[in-house]
């Protein structure tokens, strides 16, 4: 798999390396493949849901882990300590995506590169992490954002637009070192502007209950 994940990481795609070839790359007997995988499509499905289950924790971990009550949501009534205290939440997750793309440089590239590729199987497993990402980060956002703050199907809608487009600042970040700390900021004030928005269409209805 890392051997697969070094020839793809340049200019090619999964499905246009040689079986040969990767196992010279490992090392190995070019029969060992087949004793773990029927295809490169199998590769490429192991090497995605090891990544996305990684991702997926730790994203889910950093969002919910506790940190005192400062991003416990559920008790604020006051829309302006809300917001400050979603945007801690909002620093946290880019935060780590970054540092996950960093550290899994290689397979991110490749990843991305194959969202487009000639595989159907490996572009339906891409979308999948997608929709995956996105279901943990609306389900996450819901349990700690009070519902008087803001509308379930807008942060649904949100967080699927917050996952693609962090594919791309990701992307960017891996492209333009000398850039880093600006992407970052573009990134958190990206999402941070959909949320906002998504909670001022619910701010009239949400002051009118804390009024009560």
């Amino acid at each position: 798999m890392a051997a697969a994940l070094q020839l793809a990481a340049t200019t090619r795609s999964l499905a246009s390396l040689g079986l040969r070839e990767v196992a010279r790359q490992a090392g190995l007997n070019p029969n060992t493949f087949y004793r773990h995988f029927k295809s490169f499509d199998d590769l490429g499905l192991a090497v995605i849901e090891a990544l996305a289950g990684e991702l997926r924790q730790g994203l889910r971990e950093r969002r919910r882990r506790p940190m005192g009550d400062a991003l416990r949501l559920d008790d604020v009534r006051d829309p302006l300590e809300l917001m400050r205290r979603a945007e801690a939440i909002v620093e946290e997750s880019v935060a780590l995506v970054l540092e996950f793309v960093t550290e899994h440089q290689q397979a991110y590239v490749v990843g991305i590169r194959e969202l487009h590729g000639t595989s159907p199987v490996l572009r339906a497993a891409l979308r999948t992490v997608f929709d995956d990402l996105a279901r943990d980060m609306a389900e996450d956002v819901l349990e700690i954002v009070p519902p008087q703050f803001v509308d379930a199907d807008a942060v649904h809608g949100i967080a699927t637009v917050v996952i693609r487009e962090m594919a791309f600042y990701s992307l960017d970040y891996l492209e333009q070192p000398q850039r880093r700390e600006q992407i970052r900021i573009e990134a958190q004030r990206f999402i941070l502007m959909l949320l906002w928005g998504a909670m001022a269409m619910r701010m009239p209805q949400a002051l009118r209950a804390l009024a009560r």
